[in-house]
């Protein structure tokens, strides 16, 4: 018994019930071994389970992460509540930053200009929602250290078990870590009102951005000529 897609015209190499090519429903096909061996030479898609598994731990994962980063936000907005429940608008970004991740995992979209393209959306939301509710200074206090964290993090995740190949993630962390340095320059000119958080998502950035390049500074020196043609 083998399972087969006939849109890709492909036999599977394991119990999986969807292609993982077009996603179709598989048929279950009973036959002659011999004949079976034979067309699945040439025919026979890798098992995937390993990397479905793989994709499953990071979908967990990121989930964690999220639940974490929600409670972290909600403890904090209780202990500093000032008429505004800001940690319901952070939450809703979070999951829809959840929700965008598993969607580009399901339509294998490029998930390093996902991710950039909504920190940057990000910035520019919180900020403005954080105007329309009194201009209180959450979003710089918070909400934009938590993102740039988030965001770093989840670079390091993707660069870690190779999605995209780990080398497309190093613009990420640097654009991360020059957010998060402008923000603590912000915050030690006074120039707007942030907190101790700004100096801990600096941290986090940094030492991220200094492991990458320790670990592997050929390929980093590559990436960076190749992107900036120098």
């Amino acid at each position: 018994m083998t399972r087969r897609c006939i849109r890709c015209n492909v036999n599977i190499a394991d119990d999986a019930i969807k292609c993982p090519l077009c996603h179709g429903v598989l048929e279950v096909e009973e036959g002659d071994s011999h004949s079976i061996e034979q067309e699945s030479v040439s025919l026979t898609y890798p098992d995937v389970s390993a990397s479905l598994k793989l994709m499953q731990f990071i979908v967990r994962l990121i989930i964690f992460i999220a639940i974490v980063a929600q409670i972290t936000v909600l403890i904090i907005n209780y202990f500093t509540f000032k008429g505004v429940y800001w940690s319901l608008i952070v939450g809703l970004g979070i999951w829809y930053g959840v929700a965008t991740l598993l969607y580009s995992f399901r339509e294998r979209k490029s998930l390093q200009k996902i991710i950039s393209v909504q920190m940057f959306l990000g910035i520019v939301l919180l900020i403005l929602l954080d105007r329309m509710t009194g201009g209180l200074g959450w979003s710089f206090r918070y909400a934009l250290p938590i993102l740039f964290i988030g965001v770093d993090a989840a670079a390091l995740i993707l660069m870690i078990v190779g999605i995209d190949g780990w080398q497309n993630y190093i613009i990420t962390e640097i654009v991360t870590f020059v957010l998060s340095a402008v923000l603590l320059i912000l915050h030690f000119t006074k120039i707007v009102s942030t907190s101790a958080l700004s100096i801990i998502a600096a941290g986090v950035t940094g030492l991220i951005l200094l492991g990458t390049v320790m670990l592997g500074p050929k390929m980093v020196s590559n990436e960076l000529k190749r992107r900036f043609k120098i």
